[in-house]
């Protein structure tokens, strides 16, 4: 696996912010293989995995959110 942890921290605190589910977009309320599925779009499939992905997230401030009755999901907000 490339380790591309700090590449992925940059891009996430250049592009996002950590948000509450109420002022989330719908299409950024994210499950954990959205997120890494987003990712994926831009680095290398297999770059993280999901644990590594959680702590780097709440590291980052992000805390995963209940939507529903039994889904959580990572808030993003877009930096304009």
């Amino acid at each position: 696996m490339i380790d591309k942890t700090l590449e992925i921290t940059a891009f996430l605190k250049k592009h996002y912010l950590p948000t509450t589910i109420q002022d989330a977009k719908d299409e950024l309320q994210l499950s954990t293989s959205e997120v890494l599925n987003l990712l994926f779009q831009i680095f290398p499939t297999g770059c993280i995995d999901d644990y590594d992905l959680h702590q780097l997230l709440t590291t980052l401030g992000y805390e995963p959110q209940k939507r529903g009755v039994t889904d959580f999901v990572w808030c993003l907000k877009e930096v304009e």
